[in-house]
């Protein structure tokens, strides 16, 4: 979803490659180094205080009639954590929830400049997580999806672009979603139709949230679910790959990582995927 906000540590549209990432951080380092402070210099007047996991949610409206929503993000940490077998500790991730996009824009904007455009927020300070978003129809995905991004954060000390945000697409939709109902689906089944080919390769060369197309965060969704419901072989291979990743052992491009393990992935994927749509 093109709407979701960006990330100013390690990989992804919300996690870049370690290069860029070096270099941004070093670009934003004056905002980051003060971000706790400057959060309660001009933080608003919240009008709920919870703990829900390791997420402190702070919300400018009252929330008793969102209990769904909050419902939904107490779960999130345990679906995560029983999913990919990772860590739901680390840093606290602190979650300001805004009464409108105007709120938002300038509660963002006082932090980051330029940063109010996007739906949504992420972002890492040097002793905390913030997610930032505001209310509106479909607001519990944005929040969903940008804790998932907090706790990938936490868990591992990076993560490519598109397995980020693959990541965080899985996990922004309620746990009875169905795969058969996710709206990625039906556009995947028409590109199968038209000639579309996966290429992790194409994903693997986006450089930052700004080069992502819609196209991009629906293939990272179709990669994620394959990998984590299709063959053993796919299974294992994404597994061992975070393994490698938060033992600090650089595993290089997951293209390359994957084909000894599953020769044919591209075409497994497409199977995958016309096996969900019946």
């Amino acid at each position: 979803m093109p709407n979701h906000s960006p990330h100013l540590l390690t990989s992804g549209r919300r996690l870049w490659p370690v290069v860029d990432s070096i270099r941004f951080i070093a670009l934003v380092s004056i905002f980051l180094a003060g971000l706790s402070e400057q959060v309660q210099a001009v933080e608003p007047k919240w009008a709920t205080v919870q703990r829900h996991g390791p997420f402190l949610v702070h919300s400018e409206f009252p929330l008793g009639r969102y209990r769904h929503v909050l419902d939904s993000l107490d779960t999130l940490p345990a679906r995560f954590h029983k999913t990919l077998d990772l860590p739901v500790t680390g840093q606290p991730i602190h979650v300001h929830l805004l009464s409108s996009r105007r709120r938002y824009r300038a509660h963002v904007r006082e932090r980051l400049p330029d940063r109010g455009r996007r739906r949504a927020l992420y972002l890492k300070a040097p002793d905390r997580g913030y997610v930032f978003a505001y209310r509106h129809n479909d607001w519990s995905r944005d929040l969903h999806h940008e804790c998932t991004h907090a706790m990938i954060h936490n868990a591992l000390p990076y993560l490519p672009l598109w397995l980020d945000e693959g990541l965080a697409e899985y996990f922004e939709g309620p746990p009875s979603e169905s795969a058969r109902s996710h709206p990625h689906l039906a556009r995947l089944r028409w590109s199968i139709q038209l000639g579309w080919t996966p290429s992790l390769e194409r994903l693997e060369s986006r450089r930052g949230f700004q080069s992502m197309a819609t196209r991009d965060y629906r293939e990272s969704w179709a990669w994620v679910h394959f990998l984590l419901h299709g063959p053993p072989a796919a299974q294992r291979a994404l597994a061992d790959y975070l393994v490698a990743i938060r033992q600090n052992r650089p595993p290089g491009l997951f293209s390359r990582w994957i084909k000894p393990r599953l020769p044919a992935a591209a075409d497994a994927l497409k199977m995958h995927l016309s096996d969900l749509s019946r």
